[in-house]
């Protein structure tokens, strides 16, 4: 599974923000190895890179959580 394509689908899914079993079934067609420890893990990652906020249950991208 390449990261760089899973980031990118992550982010075109979180315009209007997803909680993680939304994340999870909308990625899973096309990832189909992808589990739910890796995707935690990896919006983790991304938070911290300033890609993706954790807000009220929902992940969003950054720019959208400052822009609603």
């Amino acid at each position: 599974m390449r990261e760089s394509s899973l980031e990118a689908a992550i982010l075109a899914l979180l315009g209007e923000g997803k909680d993680l079993e939304a994340l999870l079934l909308a990625l899973k067609p096309r990832f189909p190895r992808l589990s739910r420890a890796r995707l935690f893990g990896l919006l983790v990652r991304m938070r911290r890179q300033g890609l993706v906020v954790y807000r009220e249950g929902r992940f969003l991208r950054a720019e959208e959580a400052h822009h609603p």
